[in-house]
């Protein structure tokens, strides 16, 4: 196996302004999962906790706690006095992943369909709205973070956090194949007509159609890795 050596990827770090004050090791956590969600730190990309903390202005002590964490979510693999690398997509994991996402965004449906205001109403249209600019404008990041909002709007209406906390752990491996470019531009048009779908039956209360719905949205990425990715 061959792993890349690049150090280019420390130019993503030099930007973050840690908050001196606030848990590092959480900091740090953080900015690196961003960067491997959403494939600035790529596969087999060997990463080093001296220049990391370097680039952060940090000791080392805080970073190797970071990256204990993110080995800890099978996404990186630390060899002892040898090597750390980000590891390759698993899309055996990712295909598993978006069953449980699927059962337990069903759940956050059906309560939210209950619960919703017009006001959630207004907020979920301007998503879509917004989802639609960054399609026209071609920028991958504008729309995952839309469509992420659009998910976690519906989690909101049906008052269920804890199950967002658990659907971010299940997003962690997605999350990578939902930011690769051959992906995301073959299914964000046909995501936001989902989910222009997926909100008309949520304002006329039709539960079953919504469901079904979520869940034809939900599979799209499963049916292309099959057909055209891995």
């Amino acid at each position: 196996m061959n792993c890349i050596q690049d150090d280019s990827y420390l130019m993503y770090l030099e930007d973050n302004k840690l908050v001196k004050n606030k848990n590092l090791q959480k900091q740090i956590y953080k900015i690196l999962l961003d960067l491997i969600r959403k494939g600035f730190l790529p596969s087999l990309l060997v990463l080093s906790d001296k220049k990391i903390a370097l680039a952060l202005n940090v000791s080392k002590s805080p970073v190797r706690e970071a990256l204990k964490h993110l080995e800890h979510d099978e996404l990186i693999k630390i060899m002892p006095q040898s090597k750390t690398y980000v590891l390759p997509i698993n899309i055996e994991k990712v295909k598993s992943s978006y069953l449980i996402r699927e059962a337990l965004e069903l759940l956050v449906l059906k309560e939210a369909i209950k619960h919703v205001q017009e006001q959630d109403i207004l907020i979920l249209d301007s998503l879509l709205l917004k989802q639609e600019d960054a399609i026209a404008a071609d920028d991958i990041q504008m729309f995952y973070l839309y469509d992420v909002a659009f998910h976690f709007h519906l989690t909101k209406c049906a008052k269920m956090f804890d199950v967002w906390k658990l659907l971010e752990k299940v997003n962690l491996h997605i999350d990578r194949v939902r930011c690769m470019r051959d992906v995301t531009s073959s299914l964000n048009v046909q995501s936001l007509k989902d989910h222009r779908n997926i909100l008309a039956a949520i304002k006329s209360k039709e539960q079953k159609k919504a469901k079904a719905l979520m869940s034809l949205h939900l599979t799209r990425v499963i049916t292309l890795l099959d057909e055209e990715f891995f």
